[in-house]
């Protein structure tokens, strides 16, 4: 997990530089969000709402031109310019539309890496949970777990109050991790599955997990490892969790599932609820290595 996280700040940092670069003149500054994508062989960032809204469109699933022309209520020449950009910069592929060779396609040839932006920079001081009660110490001496906790909590909280949103690789990250832990805690069973699950999260000191409910499947975690010490910052954080929960869930039912984080500690609630439901339909997933930025997109 460390290994992602250095790697995301390098390639943060390697963007600021071809910021800088791009016109011979000072950083710009942005007032609205600046997100990051890996290509083939780049990081690319992209600060233009129009593209934004294109590549939200193309990541659920191949769109047509005219449905984004329809969806962003722009101009079919405006459309264009910016599909050619995206498309020479390797973050969409636009094919022939297979019912109609007249018609372009477009899919997300690329994975969000993060953002720039200014939400939750105004954080407050964590509150440092140990063995259930809130301590002022960060970690126990004699408690390796607690430890670990203070420096992910660390490593987030900086990054949230320098403007550094890293949720896709946190997400990504939990889905590896996920996939590893879902033979360990397999069964024949949901009941089974979240029985392990919760022995293996409360021997680590990660949580207490049960089922809130099995229509849909809801779980229940008290004492999270990945949010209770973060501040309240009105939204959900656990990014983390949803990979480790999509990869194990996925591997149980033997098909893809979405999960949705209903409540969480950083939200203001004492717990955290994750609503776990089939994946209605799937699409391929493009996994370039990530690699140095080479160019940007404004």
């Amino acid at each position: 997990m460390f290994y992602y996280m250095r790697t995301i700040f390098m390639n943060i940092a390697m963007h600021m530089v071809c910021v800088k670069g791009k016109r011979g003149q000072v950083p710009e500054v942005h007032e609205e969000e600046v997100r990051l994508f890996s290509a083939p062989g780049t990081v690319v960032a992209v600060d233009s709402p129009i593209k934004l809204r294109i590549l939200e469109l193309a990541a659920a699933g191949p769109v047509s031109f005219d449905r984004i022309v329809e969806l962003t209520q722009k101009a079919k020449s405006t459309i264009s310019v910016h599909l050619r950009d995206l498309e020479r910069s390797g973050l969409i592929t636009m094919v022939p539309d297979p019912r109609d060779s007249r018609r372009r396609s477009i899919t997300l040839s690329s994975d969000a890496i993060g953002r720039l932006t200014n939400t939750d920079r105004d954080i407050g001081a964590p509150v440092h949970h140990h063995r259930g009660m809130i301590t002022d110490q960060p970690f126990s001496d004699d408690d390796i777990v607690s430890f670990f906790r203070f420096c992910v909590l660390t490593f987030r909280t900086q990054a949230m109050t320098m403007g550094i949103n890293i949720d896709p690789v946190l997400g990504r990250t939990g889905e590896q991790v996920g996939n590893v832990l879902a033979p360990k805690v397999a069964g024949n069973t949901v009941e089974d599955v979240v029985k392990k699950m919760d022995a293996f999260w409360q021997a680590h000191g990660l949580g207490a997990i049960t089922i809130a409910s099995t229509g849909p499947l809801t779980l229940e975690v008290r004492g999270c490892f990945e949010c209770e010490d973060l501040p309240v910052t009105g939204h959900s954080a656990c990014v983390f969790d949803i990979g480790v929960l999509t990869a194990i869930f996925s591997h149980h039912f033997r098909s893809p599932v979405t999960v949705v984080e209903d409540r969480c500690y950083s939200s203001g609630d004492e717990r955290c609820i994750f609503v776990i439901t089939p994946r209605a339909t799937t699409f391929p997933r493009v996994n370039p290595a990530m690699a140095s930025s080479r160019f940007c997109v404004g």
